[in-house]
């Protein structure tokens, strides 16, 4: 039987050197080239940072003068005339809106039942060859206008006779008529106004 023996020791194994000079040089350099670029990386976020917080002063700075203009535009020594103008018109419009219910309250402007009966006294009368292109009713005028147009201006007298057959126009007189023949068209332009309150004809 042989035997073998091991002639192996650790101990005069060649060891490499971990933190030679060379070693500890070469990461020196590197920790000098990492701290180089991490100072270039926040250099360049503090410009751009600066010129964030510059362009945001220019901006309050602005904004800031926006105010003191509009603080002096709506103040009452230097009120801005849109407004002013602007508050008028509604004031005017509240007025009106207000003249108007008090007058259809009261029936200054015709009778107090409204203007319905009219409306449906117009729409039973019809007549070939007349037709209606405007009506207007009450106003300040207290009158009812109506405007149309005829084919031939001898049906004007006949539709205003029809009209007198129904109860909201009977008894009441014109108190204005036109007629106005428009040459190139075939038909002829009429109005005429009568009072919506009966003590007026």
């Amino acid at each position: 039987m042989t035997q073998q023996i091991n002639l192996f020791d650790a101990r005069f194994r060649s060891q490499k050197k971990h933190f030679s000079a060379g070693t500890l040089a070469l990461a020196l350099a590197l920790l000098a080239l990492l701290s180089v670029a991490l100072q270039s990386l926040y250099a360049r976020q503090n410009r751009a940072l600066q010129a964030t917080l510059a362009q945001t002063d220019r901006r309050i700075a602005a904004l800031r003068e926006q105010m003191v203009r509009f603080s002096t535009e709506y103040s009452a020594q230097g009120r801005s005339t849109a407004l002013a103008d602007e508050l008028a018109r509604v004031e005017e419009r509240l007025r009106m809106r207000r003249e108007l219910i008090a007058s259809m309250r009261s029936g200054g402007n015709g009778d107090v039942e409204g203007f319905s009966p009219y409306l449906a006294a117009l729409a039973r009368q019809t007549m070939n060859g007349v037709w209606l292109t405007g009506i207007g009713i009450g106003g300040k005028s207290g009158q009812l206008v109506l405007k149309g147009r005829v084919l031939d201006s001898e049906l004007v007298p006949a539709y205003i006779g029809q009209l007198n057959k129904e109860e909201p126009f009977a008894g009441r007189t014109i108190s204005e008529l036109r007629l106005a023949a428009k040459p190139p068209a075939r038909y002829v332009e009429f109005s005429f106004s009568i009072p919506l309150r009966k003590d007026a004809s």
